[in-house]
């Protein structure tokens, strides 16, 4: 049996379910991202303990971003709306970088095409790749769907306060950031 069959059906169901959810925005334009009740699953209310290899080998571990505004990005090489994603998210650590927000790209893939990938793309954020690994994580995370990307939003205290399924566009950025940055805002005072 080919060692890469597991990791090739996950990919085909995985984009299948991305192609069934771009369909499903394609025919319902302007339709709010899915809330948390249903990703089919249950959210964790914080932010799971993982760690995980970079796609250098160093095993990183989710506590290296404790304090900062993470917006985890689950993804694939071999994912067209991940694809198409990545430059927004490369502007959003540009844009919120210096306000202590770290984008975390998780890639359900190999290492070698996701550090071609990050490399042709000059991605300014920290990734970490694998296959088992990162269903694991996805799955402590609660996010019990099939659509690829989807991204959650931690705030510096570690509580989910935002979930979005599907290709994130420029002009939801926002909306997805407003429960963390309402958050941080409110600890001013």
């Amino acid at each position: 049996m080919n060692r890469h069959l597991p990791a090739l059906l996950i990919a085909v169901m995985l984009a299948a379910g991305a192609l069934g959810f771009g369909l499903y925005h394609w025919l319902n334009p302007g339709s709010d991202p899915l809330p948390a009740e249903a990703s089919g699953g249950t959210l964790a209310e914080t932010m799971p303990e993982f760690s995980m290899p970079d796609p250098d080998g160093e095993e990183r571990h989710s506590s290296e971003w404790d304090g900062d505004i993470l917006v985890v990005n689950f993804w694939g090489t071999w994912c067209a709306p991940c694809r198409e994603e990545v430059p927004l998210l490369i502007e959003m650590q540009e844009n919120y970088g210096d306000q202590g927000l770290t984008v975390l790209g998780i890639a359900l893939d190999q290492v070698e095409p996701v550090q071609r990938f990050a490399d042709d793309f000059g991605i300014n954020y920290p990734l970490l790749v694998g296959e088992q690994e990162t269903l694991a994580v996805m799955e402590s995370f609660g996010s019990g769907t099939v659509g690829m990307p989807h991204t959650f939003v931690v705030d510096r205290d570690g509580r989910i306060v935002n979930f979005h399924v599907g290709l994130i566009e420029e002009h939801e950025v926002e909306a997805l950031l407003a429960p963390a940055l309402r958050n941080e805002a409110g600890s001013d005072s």
